[in-house]
């Protein structure tokens, strides 16, 4: 099957997760991506482990399928950086600013006017922490989100993920995405900008929204919701699961047929969302109590007979060998979650040793130099496992 952005070439400058990322889903819709790495070093993730397959980490194996490693001493082959750019449809960096003009990428489309060129940054290019390094860490601290992660009486939390990297990098995929579709219009090239701050703080959508409403912060609710009740984490016999009633019905089909307590769905406490949400501190312990009567697979399945959104709180193993976890699953790694036209995408070459393409691409480079032509669109090389199965 035809892949969207198959003849789009991607120059990569950046490392870590973010930008990493971002290329990742262009390649799996269909871009060639060259991974421009330092010598020797490489990229950062390369060693963030354990655990490792051989001398790469799973966190590198993670963000780097589908592309090509091109080792590139960028203070010293300028000259190949501009070959590359003057032929990619898209580049991406996450220098610092100062980095950037060091390096010669402050002005990308100076080479190429029709190159989308995104950078990923910590802070916004127009405010004064714009030359401060950004880690996700840092973003999930500065832009709030930690604030409302975590239970009421203690520290705030961040997430158990890098979720201001991911989120960044679903920003800066849309709209290069974006981009490339208004150069099909005007012929134009794009300068795009992706913050991990404004990611983040973009991203907490009704939170940040009732903030500016009551011009009070918000609270932290643990595993509950500060807007809906119940929606949250229960404890049964077991193990722990969740409970998401987010309407009325759901409500209402909890009380009269899940836990048979139809009283609890009319009092005048609890027959509402808002009255829930004010007398929560009454409500949870009688759902809580309930609940720890009866094994949480027990519970699941008589709320999905009730229609009644439940699921068991697994692990990540338990979610990897589930049903729905196996068909994202080939290789040891895990594929693209989007089904296009009913169809799942493999996932593709295995990432790439550090400068494995180095060679290959300088020839294709200098070739097309000589030419005066375009660098070749697709992608080279046969498919193969990966390298935690080869």
């Amino acid at each position: 099957m035809k892949k969207p952005l198959d003849g789009i070439l991607v120059a990569d400058f950046s490392r870590v997760l973010a930008g990493p990322f971002c290329t990742q889903l262009l390649s799996d819709a269909g871009a060639r991506v060259i991974k421009v790495e330092e010598p020797l070093r490489g990229d950062e993730t390369r060693y963030w482990g354990p655990p490792f397959v051989g001398d790469t980490s799973a966190y590198f194996l993670s963000l780097n399928r589908n592309k090509e490693s091109l080792a590139l001493d960028l203070k010293k082959d300028g000259d190949v950086m501009r070959r590359l750019i003057e032929h990619a449809d898209v580049v991406i960096d996450n220098f610092l600013p100062s980095q950037r003009r060091a390096h010669g990428l402050h002005d990308v489309r100076a080479i190429n006017p029709r190159a989308i060129h995104c950078s990923i940054t910590g802070y916004d290019a127009d405010t004064s922490d714009s030359d401060a390094p950004g880690y996700d860490l840092l973003a999930q601290a500065g832009a709030g989100f930690m604030s409302i992660t975590g239970e009421p009486d203690g520290d705030p939390v961040k997430a158990g993920v890098a979720t201001s990297d991911i989120l960044t990098a679903q920003y800066a995929f849309g709209a290069i995405v974006t981009a490339l579709y208004a150069r099909e219009q005007t012929g134009e090239g794009a300068r795009i900008e992706v913050s991990l701050f404004a990611s983040t703080l973009a991203s907490l959508v009704y939170i940040a929204q009732n903030t500016l409403v009551t011009g009070r912060d918000p609270k932290r609710y643990g595993n509950g919701h500060p807007s809906i009740v119940p929606y949250q984490l229960f404890h049964a016999k077991d193990r722990a699961f969740v409970v998401g009633a987010g309407t009325a019905r759901h409500y209402r089909a909890l009380c009269e047929q899940v836990i048979e307590r139809p009283e609890l769905a009319t009092g005048r406490r609890f027959a509402t969302n808002e009255l829930r949400v004010r007398n929560r501190k009454t409500l949870i312990p009688i759902l809580e109590s309930i609940f720890r009567t009866r094994k949480a697979a027990a519970w699941v399945a008589r709320c999905r007979d009730a229609n009644v959104p439940a699921a068991v709180v697994q692990t990540v193993r338990e979610a990897l060998q589930s049903e729905s976890g196996k068909k994202l699953v080939v290789n040891d790694m895990l594929r693209h979650p989007v089904r296009y036209n009913g169809e799942r995408r493999d996932t593709g070459t295995p990432p790439p040793r550090l400068g494995q393409h180095t060679e290959a691409i300088l020839r294709e480079l200098t070739a097309s130099n000589k030419r005066g032509a375009k660098a070749p669109r697709k992608r080279r090389g046969s498919r193969k496992k990966s390298p935690s199965t080869r």
